[in-house]
């Protein structure tokens, strides 16, 4: 008699799901800021149109002890590159820098904090502490310098944050000064908020009113409001077609802001030789952004000379026009690329996901009013920050190491054997530089 040799099911195919390529480290000191500054996608969109891709040089550290990760260090150094007419080389024409030595009571919960920070231009130097009470949802702040007779005054604020409403203040004892108001909301994926920076001392208005009147007063108010109103798709309404925010805001009665940001997790085809057999495809990360910044103020016209040929010409600029393009091949490679009415900007960046982490970007370009070439440097490590995942699909993700994956799915399996549609980040960048082409920049 024999035995019957039992043949072990082959594994699963996997659709590997590298991290985010930045950790989230972001907004760890918005407790103690205007919630107006990180609401209708500007942090990304920051984060879209400048990080790696700007001409200059920048080297950041962010360390944290093992041994109490409550404690963290953030360096910060930035030399500003331009080029020189008389020769073609790149120099420096100015550097700063800033270290900031922070404490928070939970490392998992950034809200509460303490920090020094000590800056290399102006030779500043303050000390900052933030109380937030996620229960009541309110919360106290306030910065004070460090320096003996420097300009910069105390800052005390109180704030009120929840999931749907936010509102908060931050005014100066010592000068009187009203520094900050703000109101926002979010109800249904709109979100709709108002904020105040005046100028000048408290009593500055009513003593503007009575020498003015109230319609002067009415308008100078005006120039110091923001406010705005955006779209985007509540969380988990879209999972594995990306997230999108539209917004519209008015700066001042002096310029309108229009952008839009989509973000959104894709997969392609595996080509890596290196990789198991059983890896179908892997997650890739595309930003795509577009912000158009546009005056309401009426242009200031020339004076003509009775001359027909002499045509009075506008003071102020043309809209400007921004579109940018990110995208993140694996855990190690982004790859970024801006075009506007200023100039072009393309930039590579790569990252050791070692401990702590290190990454170096490379960027040129071209500054269409300037008529010179540009070039930026960025260096970083960090070995802080939680490590984020995104996936394509509504599938549970699993694996201790860095790069997780999960399970393929069926269109997964038939977009291996080219059956399936797949998006192909290369085919959408693509598809970006042709519309890009079409565009009439004055």
């Amino acid at each position: 008699m024999g035995l019957a040799e039992s043949k072990a099911d082959p594994p699963p195919r996997v659709v590997l799901v590298p991290p985010l390529f930045e950790r989230d480290h972001r907004g760890r000191s918005r407790m103690a800021n205007s919630s107006y500054d990180f609401l209708f996608a500007k942090p990304a969109l920051k984060w879209l149109f400048h990080d790696y891709i700007d001409n200059d040089a920048h080297a950041v550290l962010r360390l944290s002890p093992g041994e109490d990760p409550r404690v963290s260090i953030t360096a910060r150094f930035h030399s500003s590159l331009r080029s020189n007419k008389h020769r073609d080389v790149i120099v420096a024409e100015q550097n700063s820098g800033s270290m900031t030595l922070r404490y928070q009571v939970d490392p998992a919960e950034p809200l509460t904090f303490l920090d020094v920070k000590v800056g290399k231009q102006g030779n500043s130097a303050q000390a900052r502490a933030c109380y937030f009470d996620v229960a009541n949802k309110w919360g106290a702040f306030a910065s004070v310098p460090l320096t003996v007779g420097h300009s910069v005054s105390p800052v005390f604020g109180v704030r009120y944050s929840s999931p749907v409403v936010t509102a908060g203040g931050m005014i100066s004892p010592t000068d009187s000064k009203l520094h900050c108001l703000w109101l926002a909301g979010r109800s249904n994926g709109f979100t709709a908020g108002i904020q105040f920076r005046p100028h000048g001392p408290m009593t500055q208005p009513l003593q503007y009113m009575h020498s003015k009147g109230f319609s002067q007063m009415s308008e100078d108010i005006a120039e110091h409001i923001n406010y705005a109103v955006a779209y985007s798709p509540q969380q988990g309404s879209t999972f594995g077609k990306g997230t999108f925010t539209a917004a519209v805001e008015v700066q001042g009665q002096k310029q309108l802001v229009v952008s839009f940001l989509h973000h959104q997790a894709v997969q392609r085809l595996s080509h890596n030789p290196l990789e198991h057999q059983d890896v179908v495809g892997v997650t890739n990360y595309l930003d795509v952004g577009l912000q158009v910044v546009s005056s309401l103020v009426p242009a200031e016209l020339g004076q003509g000379n009775g001359d027909p040929a002499s045509i009075p010409l506008p003071t102020t600029d043309a809209a400007e026009l921004q579109l940018a393009a990110a995208w993140q091949a694996n855990k190690n490679t982004l790859v970024k690329a801006m075009v506007g009415t200023g100039g072009v900007m393309a930039a590579v960046a790569f990252k050791a996901w070692w401990q702590p982490s290190f990454w170096a970007a490379l960027s040129a370009g071209f500054d269409f009013r300037m008529r010179h070439p540009k070039l930026g440097l960025t260096l970083g490590s960090e070995n802080y920050g939680n490590i984020r995942y995104e996936r394509s699909q509504k599938q549970a993700a699993f694996g201790r190491s860095l790069v997780q994956r999960h399970v393929a799915l069926p269109e997964d399996l038939a977009n291996e054997a080219g059956e399936g549609l797949l998006v192909n980040p290369c085919c959408a960048c693509l598809h970006i530089g042709l519309c890009v082409a079409f565009i009439n920049f004055p």
